[in-house]
C-alpha cells in the first residue's frame, strides 16, 4: 500500500497521537504476555492459556505492523523522544509521588500512627535518595 493521503494538520496530529497511544499499549501488552514480570507490588496471574497468549502476540504484532502502514499512508511524523528528558520526567514523577507519601501527607487517609511516623518517613526519604541516583 503506497497510497498517500494528506489530511489537515490537525487531523494528522490527532491520528499521530492516537497511533502513539495504541502502539504504546500494544507494546506493554506484548511485554506483559511474553515476560510475566512479577514485581514487589504486582503479581500477574497467568489466567490465560498459552494458545491464547500466542495468538494474542501474533495479533499484536500484526496491529503494530499495520500502524506502520497507516503512519506512512497518512504521513504522520515519528515522535522523537529524548532519553534524558524521559529520565528527568520520570524522576520528577517519582519524587512527586514519594514526597506525597510522607506520614504527614498520609494523615488525609486517617491519623498516621505516631509510633511509626519517624521510621516511615525515614524509609520514604531513603527511597527518594536512592531514586535520585538515576541519571544520564
Amino acid at each position: 500500500m503506497n497510497k498517500k493521503i494528506h489530511l489537515t494538520t490537525n487531523h494528522t496530529r490527532a491520528l499521530s497521537s492516537s497511533m502513539t497511544v495504541v502502539e504504546k499499549s500494544l507494546i506493554e501488552l506484548e511485554q506483559l504476555m511474553l515476560h510475566h514480570n512479577d514485581t514487589c507490588c504486582n503479581e500477574v496471574l497467568k489466567d490465560v492459556g498459552d494458545d491464547t497468549i500466542e495468538n494474542n502476540i501474533k495479533v499484536i504484532r500484526e496491529a503494530r505492523k499495520y500502524i506502520c502502514v497507516l503512519t506512512q499512508k497518512y504521513g504522520t511524523s515519528k515522535l522523537k523522544l529524548s532519553l534524558q528528558r524521559i529520565i528527568d520526567a520520570r524522576k520528577t514523577k517519582i519524587w512527586e509521588v514519594l514526597t506525597d507519601t510522607t506520614s504527614k501527607k498520609m494523615n488525609g487517609y486517617g491519623t498516621f500512627p505516631k509510633k511509626y511516623a519517624d521510621e516511615f518517613d525515614s524509609d520514604i526519604k531513603e527511597l527518594i535518595e536512592i531514586t535520585r541516583k538515576i541519571n544520564y
